[in-house]
């Protein structure tokens, strides 16, 4: 009969005819507080979504260490000279029992990328690739062969013969395991 919000008011000021019989909805205030509430929870997920945005452009949250960079093979870097055109050949050859997926970066001495396989090659055992990255003439002093694998581990690296070669004149590096490697800076500019 009466709504379920309801709540009984001071009779005290009723006339007798009325005492017992009066209920009145409870104020719309409840719906308020709830909607103010909500509004609340909002501002802090959204207050903690931007301090983690900032941690994460800090350099990530204090007191958790940011994993190191995964090792690597790197060949030494191939001088060209003034007058060189030519490109560069990183030859890679997976020489254990497993197959390995790996990525062959390109590098300048900044450590900018020059070339690089945008999928991971698939090396079945015993087999090879050969990645060429051909700058433009006087872009580059001179580069070296990065391979990394999807295992991320020097064992996986281990299993792998890398080789960088220039074309004219001729030279070419050996690339040596390193336990951790630093990450690409990016795309190098076109001069």
């Amino acid at each position: 009969m009466f709504a379920k919000d309801t709540a009984v008011v001071d009779e005290s000021s009723f006339p007798e005819s009325f005492k017992g019989r009066v209920l009145m909805p409870i104020p719309t205030c409840k719906n308020l507080i709830v909607s103010l509430e909500r509004l609340a929870v909002l501002v802090i997920v959204l207050s903690l979504m931007g301090v983690r945005a900032a941690f994460a452009a800090a350099g990530g949250f204090p007191g958790r260490p940011t994993p190191p960079p995964p090792p690597c093979i790197s060949t030494g870097y191939l001088q060209e000279d003034d007058t060189s055109v030519g490109c560069y050949f990183c030859s890679v050859r997976n020489a254990g029992a497993g197959n390995h997926h790996v990525t062959i970066d390109v590098r300048n001495t900044a450590n900018f990328t020059e070339s690089r396989n945008l999928v991971p090659f698939t090396l079945l055992s015993g087999h090879g690739v050969v990645f060429s990255s051909c700058p433009s003439s006087n872009s580059t002093a001179s580069d070296a062969c990065v391979v990394t694998t999807d295992e991320g581990t020097t064992d996986a690296l281990q299993d792998l013969a890398v080789v960088l070669q220039f074309s004219a004149p001729a030279g070419e590096a050996e690339g040596k395991i390193f336990n951790s490697c630093a990450p690409s800076r990016g795309v190098g500019s076109a001069p």
